[in-house]
């Protein structure tokens, strides 16, 4: 499913149009995004029976560049890691 079949989904589901669902995808995702980049490292978005995503650090690390063999240093980020609910498990 992409998100145009998504919203298309939640459109009829809720009686409304195509347009109300995408603004409210928009508007969920964004609210999800900005609250996990405004907490940083740790943050977290809790969604029962769905999941949960959570903001984690990735520190810095010596790897090997596969083009030249030469080692050099990986960027620290923080990534965005979702662990299922075990209600979705079970599906």
């Amino acid at each position: 499913m992409n998100k145009k079949e998504l919203v298309s989904t939640v459109a009829t589901q809720c009686g409304c149009t195509q347009a109300q669902a995408a603004e409210f995808f928009e508007a969920f995702t964004g609210a999800i995004v900005g609250h996990l980049k405004s907490e940083g490292d740790g943050g977290e978005v809790n969604m029962p029976g769905f999941g949960k995503f959570v903001a984690k650090h990735r520190p810095s690390r010596e790897m090997r560049n596969p083009a030249t063999g030469q080692m050099m240093m990986s960027k620290a980020k923080t990534g965005i890691q979702f662990k299922t609910s075990a209600a979705l498990k079970d599906i």
